[in-house]
C-alpha cells in the first residue's frame, strides 16, 4: 500500500468513527430533550407517576369493577352517569390523571365546562305558592304603631 492510500484509508476510518460519535451523540440529545418534554408535561398536568392503563376499549371487567370515592362505590358507567360524560372519557381522565378519584374529582376549565345555570343556588328549597290567591291573605291585616 502507497503512503497515499494508506492516508487516504486513515481518513476514511477517523471519518467513520467521527460519523458514528456524532450520530449517537444526536441520538443521545434527542432523547434527553424528550424525557424534558415529558418531565415539563407530566409537571403541568400533575402527574408525578407513569400510569399505563388499558383505555382504548371498554372492556367488561372495566364496566363491572367498582370504583370507591369519598365513601361512594359505584361502577365505571354509574360515575360516569353522575359526572355527565361518557365512560370512555372517564376512563381517559383516570389515565392522564393516574387514579380514578383524580378523574372524578376533575372540574374541566374552559370551553367544554359545564357551568350552573347564573343565578341560581343548588341548595335552596323551592318556596309554596307565589303569596297571592289562596296562601296570602286577601287583606292584609297590617297595623302601625303610632308614634308621638
Amino acid at each position: 500500500m502507497t503512503p497515499a492510500e494508506r492516508a487516504r484509508q486513515i481518513d476514511k476510518e477517523e471519518f467513520a468513527a467521527e460519523s458514528q460519535a456524532a450520530r449517537e451523540r444526536a441520538f443521545a440529545y434527542s432523547k434527553h430533550c424528550r424525557q424534558r418534554e415529558q418531565q415539563r408535561v407530566r409537571a403541568w398536568m400533575g402527574i408525578t407517576k407513569n400510569v399505563v392503563n388499558k383505555v382504548n376499549q371498554l372492556h367488561v371487567s372495566d364496566r363491572a369493577h367498582r370504583h370507591t370515592v369519598n365513601g361512594q362505590t359505584k361502577t365505571l358507567v354509574e360515575w360516569a352517569d353522575v359526572l355527565g360524560i361518557t365512560p370512555k372519557a372517564l376512563l381517559g381522565r383516570r389515565r392522564k390523571l393516574g387514579s380514578m378519584e383524580a378523574a372524578i374529582a376533575f372540574q374541566p376549565t374552559g370551553r367544554w365546562a359545564k357551568r350552573p345555570d347564573p343565578g341560581v343556588v343548588s341548595n335552596f328549597a323551592p318556596s309554596e305558592g307565589t303569596g297571592a290567591g289562596s296562601t296570602a291573605p286577601e287583606t292584609p291585616k297590617i297595623t302601625f304603631s303610632e308614634k308621638a
